[in-house]
């Protein structure tokens, strides 16, 4: 109201190109310098907001200098995304992890588009494979076995280009890539590396290859600090081949087999492997080893070893010698323990249960060795009491305690006691149950419901990281 009591007239409002001239367009007309200097006073999540308000803006939210590291998901049901991910940064990142399903003819496709770019990048310190199986797609038919064999050795010839400005790189345990382990390592430039994952898991132990290359092929690799290899290597000679590596602090072993031809390795070389690496542990990896199984107290196993960390996947038998001598031999080094085979109600599966067995190896571990944090076991019947002691025992040193509702036994059955696992929780001071059957993967329920791919090799690939 005026002074008069009357309606004054609402003011006028502006217009669109009053807005134009001294308002919101003008900021998509800053100079890049300009917007690379704003966007480099905010957060990630930040720019990632601030990219949303015009076209120019969201150009700068793709700089180079904000995505140094990049996760590349191959997948068959993100193929499009995976396109823009790969051309946008394929020749500007510096560590790139590519996760794949190596199964999919689309993915291999896009997967060698990708490489391509990374040929393209000399920025590229860092490649990562990890693939959702141990081979490059299914050769079920000549004419698919065929188009395989053409797609690995252009992705070969891609990975040989590419090797040479690498500081780490892995194959991802792809059985096709690691029959070339000699060729990748002469390709690679020994003073730059300082990961280097060699290490395959194999699928059809009938049609067994050993990867094998000179046991001084590693010797120039003097920053070399994590190395994964599978047992036909892994000699004396390699051991000692090693000693001139200055930082060397992770050594990664994959077990499929051992030959009868095999030398293995002996105390000594163990004893002299810690000295010249006092900083140095060992992990072992068991994948599928049916025969050697039996044999890896006896065989593979040695007292002098720096070992801290012991998988073993699908070997359909739990060798009971292995995990006493764990639970004795490395009292100083054990950190994790990982047993994992389908359930079943096999008599194999009940051998964790017989009373001669004491006492029994996991309690005995959780006693004896300080710094043991992890224990997974999956298809071996376990008594429930005994976890309650490894709860008492271990305490809130314990980190992760894996095993399956179906698995544990107790003298009035199967299943487990409300409040005997409300002491376990309380012992390891975080909310613990064991895993229920709806959580479980389809091969840990039936081994020929689902691929054992899918299940072990992110735990075999963590190894590296």
């Amino acid at each position: 109201m005026d002074n008069n009591g009357e309606c004054s007239r609402p003011k006028k409002p502006k217009s669109c190109t009053d807005h134009n001239i001294n308002g919101s367009s003008e900021w998509a007309l800053l100079p890049s310098v300009v917007l690379e200097q704003i966007f480099d006073l905010l957060n990630a999540r930040d720019r990632k907001n601030a990219s949303t308000v015009c076209r120019q803006w969201r150009k700068i939210h793709f700089h180079p200098k904000w995505w140094p590291t990049m996760k590349f998901k191959i997948e068959h049901d993100n193929i499009a995304k995976a396109k823009f991910y790969s051309s946008t940064f394929g020749r500007v990142v510096m560590e790139a992890t590519v996760v794949l399903d190596s199964l999919s003819p689309q993915c291999i496709y896009e997967f060698i588009f990708l490489l391509k770019l990374l040929n393209e990048n000399n920025r590229l310190r860092s490649l990562i494979l990890e693939p959702s199986h141990c081979r490059i797609m299914d050769t079920y038919t000549s004419f698919i076995k065929e188009r395989s064999e053409k797609d690995v050795i252009e992705i070969f010839d891609f990975l040989i280009a590419i090797l040479p400005r690498l500081t780490s790189f892995s194959l991802g345990g792809l059985e096709d890539l690691a029959r070339y382990s000699d060729t990748i390592i002469t390709s690679l430039t020994p003073c730059k590396v300082k990961l280097l994952g060699l290490a395959s898991v194999k699928e059809d132990l009938l049609e067994y290859e050993e990867n094998c290359f000179k046991a001084d092929a590693l010797s120039p690799f003097k920053n070399l600090q994590i190395l994964s290899i599978d047992y036909d290597q892994l000699s004396d000679d390699f051991l000692y081949n090693l000693e001139e590596l200055k930082h060397f602090n992770r050594l990664v072993v994959h077990i499929h087999s051992v030959p009868q031809n095999h030398c293995g390795t002996s105390n000594a070389a163990w004893r002299d492997f810690r000295i010249a690496h006092p900083q140095c542990l060992l992990r072992l990896t068991v994948i599928h080893a049916y025969r050697a199984i039996h044999r890896l107290h006896r065989d593979v196993l040695r007292k002098e070893m720096p070992l801290s960390h012991i998988k073993v996947f699908f070997c359909e038998d739990v060798n009971v010698d292995v995990l006493h001598i764990l639970s004795t031999s490395y009292t100083c080094t054990l950190r994790s323990v990982v047993w994992i085979d389908s359930i079943s109600d096999t008599t194999s599966s009940w051998r964790l249960t017989d009373s001669a067995e004491s006492p029994d190896p996991f309690v005995l571990m959780s006693w004896l060795c300080a710094s043991l944090e992890e224990l997974i076991l999956y298809g071996y019947k376990y008594p429930e009491e005994n976890l309650v002691a490894i709860s008492r025992l271990k305490g809130t040193k314990m980190k992760r305690l894996e095993i399956p509702t179906d698995d544990i036994y107790s003298g009035y059955g199967y299943g487990y006691q409300p409040d005997n696992f409300k002491d376990v929780a309380k012992n390891l001071q975080f909310a613990w149950n064991p895993v229920y059957k709806s959580d479980l993967h389809p091969v840990i329920l039936d081994p020929n419901s689902g691929d054992s791919d899918e299940f072990l090799l992110p735990y075999v690939l963590a190894d590296l990281h």
